[in-house]
């Protein structure tokens, strides 16, 4: 389960940028399409730092720093927990924005 320990916000002219400082681990639900080992790293992630941009039109990118690989692409599990500790469901962006210990998302 993850737990908000810390924000920063910070006000730009046109978005705004609210840093989470997070405990816990994002549990993820197997449904990879792209050969993520769960034998092996099992199905929780630790996740340390929530960032989401919001821009004054509404669109919310949220940035994800945790400690798999790039291949939790498209697990439920791990978009939803992500979404439950903001308060609002997200999704992963495109394949080729993630990478490893990090997801891009955004508001679903």
């Amino acid at each position: 389960m993850l737990k908000i320990v810390d924000t920063v916000v910070e006000q730009e002219d046109d978005y705004t940028v609210t840093r989470h400082t997070v405990e816990g681990k994002a549990m993820l639900d197997g449904t990879s399409i792209w050969d993520y080992d769960y034998d092996t790293n099992g199905y929780e992630v630790t996740v340390t730092t929530i960032t989401v941009i919001e821009e004054d039109e509404g669109y919310r990118q949220v940035n994800v720093e945790h400690d798999a690989g790039w291949e939790i692409y498209t697990d439920r599990g791990f978009e939803q927990s992500i979404g439950s500790v903001l308060g609002f469901a997200v999704q992963f962006t495109e394949q080729g924005m993630q990478d490893d210990n990090y997801a891009s998302m955004e508001l679903a």
